[in-house]
């Protein structure tokens, strides 16, 4: 079976458009005997359904096709995706015109997942089958509302767009010959259906007329924008390989809009990550980029625009799917997808019953848009990729999946440089950078516009001060916490270091209940016992510098001790690499089992205290680098990697301590916290 589409932007020169007066003035309606004589002449003029359905489904037919349905070709059976159900009955009714009589339309059902209907759908494209007659399904969405013995039947399926504004001025122009002629955009035309059409061309209107009513009734759709206050792409910064995805994208489209026409969807895309990273500015950057527009939803929409009822709730999931039909070709971006569970996470749940149809309905809308609308970039966004149904994150739903993580020194500065749009453009914002580690691009906007304010109230031009009091504000701790957080902290750098893993900076500054931050790159993808084991020691090296330089072990160290608990269990009872090769469970499994296992529990402990050890041993032989580390960080509040790498060089470690040491293995870009509360070691399984 052969796919036919037709790029809405193609040009359809279909009609001749006869005595155009482009020159003569607008007149008034006329009256009496001159409104009879209007009304006559406009039923002898060419209807809506001759002037947009019949181009485009001619068009997308193409002249074999075309003749084989003239000629009353009894082999041939077609499927048509019209771009919206509305458009399904002009369609149809275009199909009866263009072809030999004998033609047998089967209309599309919303039934058929009851099985009766299934039976009598399937004897009725059976029957016109085995007659001879050449049979045409007429559907928005083909995939659920017609047969499955017509679908698997046809000899071809026929994808016709909505109208590109080329055809919609030409058709302007035939409708009515009061005006001047009128010039349209894609914008202008944005997310209309057919009855939007039917509302604005009107008999007795001017073109300008048509024209302003198609404008508001785009205008009027919600749900359905162009990014105008979206970043330029090439501005991201701190975007890594989701920014290389939408160059990619960016440069298929421009290849398909030079005439190397593609039946193939465009690839798809999930972004994930923490919130405020900014998946949804990525998305507006790339339908920016295109000039697409922009389409965008969730789950939450989807309730908050219906009763909450499922039957409604699957009706509002319809309707974006049926949006994104109309609109094409155009970026649809859905947002918190998380919000729709998995069916794992259901399984013997009382909402399953529920969500099973909306999580069906996501799938097959997915499915059925990426065959019949190639031409549409499907991006998804997620802050929890671990509870999204696998049957979503699969290549053909969702093709790539890609992380977004907080920005880097390098990264943040090139958001700070976007967002303060040429002020400071010769001061050094490095060390700002340098205080904004760990943190996302939105708390980076905050930044820069809290030192907007504060200039502002001031009465003065920005300057780097106000960043720097905004990205540092004053510290409520005492000097005691001071240092004892510094000590904690270079504890943690020090031992990175030592260890050979990377170091991108260490940190002060307060965030949440978290009263500084360890920054390194991650290890290599398939971790040994020896590389989990060094992240251990890194972890408890905060601990360890408590101990042997401050005043002794902490609360401060809770999270650090869950981290390395929670590695040490993984290593244990999911990578078998403790005493039994046994798998019992993901890494989250593991851990729970530590609370109910009391072997698995022990040998962490004594994992635990050996490595305690060896942590305590270490930071005692680089005792005066963690002392120095400190003192610059309570002098600096930040410190980047290379600057406690020269720290560290300017301080021989003591004969005191462990041999044997191991440095860990290759490194990658994944950048891991470590603190008093910095969250958890994500190790590639």
């Amino acid at each position: 079976m052969s796919i036919r589409t037709l790029s809405s932007t193609s040009t359809v020169d279909d009609f001749d458009v006869e005595g155009d007066q482009d020159s003569s003035p607008d007149l008034p309606a006329p009256s009496g005997y001159e409104s009879l004589l209007a009304q006559a002449r406009s039923r002898q003029r060419l209807s809506l359904r001759e002037l947009l359905a019949k181009p485009l489904l001619k068009q997308a037919l193409g002249p074999d096709l075309l003749r084989r349905l003239k000629r009353g070709d009894s082999t041939l059976a077609l499927v048509v995706a019209a771009p919206s159900p509305a458009w399904v009955s002009p369609l149809s009714e275009v199909l009866r015109d263009v072809a030999f009589q004998g033609l047998q339309i089967i209309s599309p059902s919303e039934r058929l997942n009851r099985p009766q209907e299934q039976l009598y759908r399937a004897e009725e494209a059976g029957k016109a089958l085995a007659r001879g007659v050449t049979i045409a399904g007429v559907a928005a969405d083909p995939g659920r509302e017609l047969s499955q013995v017509l679908l698997a039947a046809a000899d071809a399926t026929v994808i016709v767009p909505v109208p590109g504004a080329a055809l919609v001025e030409q058709a302007i122009r035939a409708f009515s010959r009061r005006g001047r002629p009128v010039t349209l955009s894609a914008r202008d035309l944005a997310g209309l259906d057919w009855p939007d059409y039917c509302a604005a061309f009107r008999p007795g209107s001017t073109r300008q007329a048509i024209a302003a009513r198609l404008v508001r009734a785009a205008g009027a759709r919600i749900g359905v924008t162009f990014a105008e206050d979206a970043p330029p792409l090439e501005t991201l910064t701190g975007y890594g390989e989701a920014r290389t995805w939408a160059e990619e994208i960016v440069r298929e489209v421009e290849h398909r809009r030079a005439g190397h026409a593609s039946t193939a969807a465009l690839e798809s895309c999930l972004l994930y990550g923490p919130p405020g990273t900014g998946k949804t500015s990525i998305a507006k950057a790339l339908s920016g980029k295109l000039q697409l527009q922009f389409v965008m939803t969730s789950v939450t929409d989807w309730f908050g625009a219906s009763d909450g009822h499922l039957g409604a709730v699957v009706k509002e999931q319809k309707k974006f799917f049926a949006t994104l039909r109309a609109t094409r070709p155009c970026v649809a971006f859905i947002d918190e997808l998380d919000a729709l569970p998995s069916r794992q996470s259901l399984s013997g749940s009382q909402h399953g019953d529920f969500w099973g149809p909306v999580i069906t309905g996501m799938l097959l809308g997915i499915d059925t848009l990426r065959q019949t609308c190639p031409d549409v970039v499907l991006i998804a966004a997620t802050n929890h990729v671990d509870r999204i149904d696998p049957a979503l994150r699969r290549p053909g739903r969702f093709d790539r999946l890609i992380e977004i993580a907080p920005p880097g020194v390098e990264g943040l500065t090139g958001i700070l440089r976007a967002h303060l749009k040429g002020d400071l453009a010769d001061a050094d914002l490095a060390h700002v950078a340098q205080l904004l580690l760990g943190r996302v691009g939105a708390d980076v906007v905050q930044v820069v516009n809290s030192a907007r304010r504060r200039a502002r109230l001031a009465g003065r031009a920005l300057t780097l001060d106000d960043l720097l009091a905004e990205a540092s504000p004053p510290d409520p701790r005492s000097p005691t916490e001071m240092r004892a957080c510094a000590i904690h902290e270079a504890g943690h750098a020090v031992a990175a270091v030592a260890l050979g893993r990377t170091l991108q900076g260490v940190s002060l500054q307060v965030a949440g209940a978290s009263g500084g931050m360890t920054r390194m790159v991650h290890p290599g993808f398939i971790p040994t016992r020896a590389v989990i084991e060094d992240t251990v020691v890194i972890g408890l090296a905060g601990r360890a510098a408590d101990v042997v330089l401050g005043a002794g072990a902490s609360a401060g160290a809770m999270s650090d001790l869950a981290v390395a608990t929670r590695e040490l269990s993984a290593l244990h009872a999911s990578y078998g690499l403790g005493d039994r090769l046994l798998h019992r469970g993901s890494v989250d499994d593991a851990s729970a089992l530590v609370r109910v296992d009391g072997r698995l529990a022990y040998n962490i402990e004594t994992d635990l205290q050996r490595l305690m050890h060896r942590a305590i041993m270490l930071v005692t032989q680089h005792q005066p680098a963690v002392l120095a580390v400190a003192e610059a960080l309570i002098a600096h509040r930040v410190l980047s990697g290379a600057k406690v790498q020269a720290l560290m060089e300017t301080h021989t470690p003591s004969a005191t301590g462990i041999d044997g040491i191991s440095a860990s293995a290759a490194e990658t870009g994944c950048a891991d916290p470590l603190d008093g509360s910095l969250g958890e070691i994500t190790l590639p399984g």
